[in-house]
């Protein structure tokens, strides 16, 4: 069976049964695409399990545990084979920064809609997007000094494919990290479903995965309305923005 073939092996890690239960249920209604090779309530454990099962996609949850979850997150992405994805819920504090530092791949909100999380999954697996190292690196420094750093070649040019109207509902997610779609909608002059559209495109534009991404990549880069972005992006950014992170396929 060829690697494009086989099914992306997923294991879960959380303290939370039921969130395992429901994790578990979700990838395993897409066999044969993907799969639950193993699950782990201890970061302990979960070391162990990922060094028998060498999964494809880790999906990593912050919890009190006696091992200090960032130093988890770093062995885990040892292996260049295993991708870490991080899910936060809407008002856990997870340090962001840091854990994309360690190595974690994207963050993927637990409020998100279902085919969101599912095409979190693939993207990281098949494509190794999401939250590289150098960028998380920029990303840190930004939000301990306070300013934006020079943008490279590459991003300038995924940021010259971005549209106005692409740009301006950008600007728009910036501004108000919190807002539903519905009143970007209402904010825009636009439907609701052409927000999805344009955020469908952005994402695939500059290789992110989610809002959360999106947010987080802007004010790296500054793609906003202002010189500067808001103050009070950083606190919603801890507390992890409303709203979902969709990436729905174009019609």
């Amino acid at each position: 069976m060829s690697d494009q073939k086989k099914p992306i092996r997923v294991m879960l890690i959380d303290c939370r049964p039921l969130v395992l239960i429901g994790l578990h249920d979700l990838i395993n209604a897409r066999k044969p695409h993907m799969e639950v090779s193993g699950q782990a309530t201890t970061y302990t454990y979960a070391l162990d399990l990922a060094d028998q099962q060498r999964p494809d996609v880790v999906f990593f949850s912050f919890f009190p545990d006696a091992l200090d979850p960032l130093e988890v997150v770093g062995e885990l992405t040892r292996s260049a084979r295993m991708k870490v994805l991080v899910l936060k819920g809407l008002y856990e504090s997870v340090p962001v920064a840091q854990a994309i530092d360690a190595g974690a791949r994207g963050i993927v909100l637990a409020e998100d809609p279902t085919e969101s999380i599912i095409q979190a999954i693939v993207n990281v697996h098949h494509r190794d997007i999401g939250l590289d190292r150098a960028w998380a690196g920029g990303l840190s420094g930004y939000a301990a000094n306070g300013h934006v750093p020079l943008r490279c070649n590459r991003e300038q040019a995924k940021q010259a494919r971005l549209t106005l109207r692409e740009r301006e509902l950008i600007s728009a997610i910036v501004e108000d990290p919190s807002a539903k779609y519905m009143s970007i909608a209402e904010r825009l002059g636009i439907s609701e479903h052409t927000v999805h559209n344009h955020l469908s495109n952005i994402y695939q534009k500059l290789d992110l995965i989610n809002r959360m991404d999106l947010l987080m990549y802007a004010l790296k880069h500054g793609l906003a309305s202002s010189e500067e972005p808001p103050e009070s992006a950083w606190v919603e950014l801890d507390r992890a923005p409303q709203g979902n992170g969709t990436a729905l396929r174009n019609e």
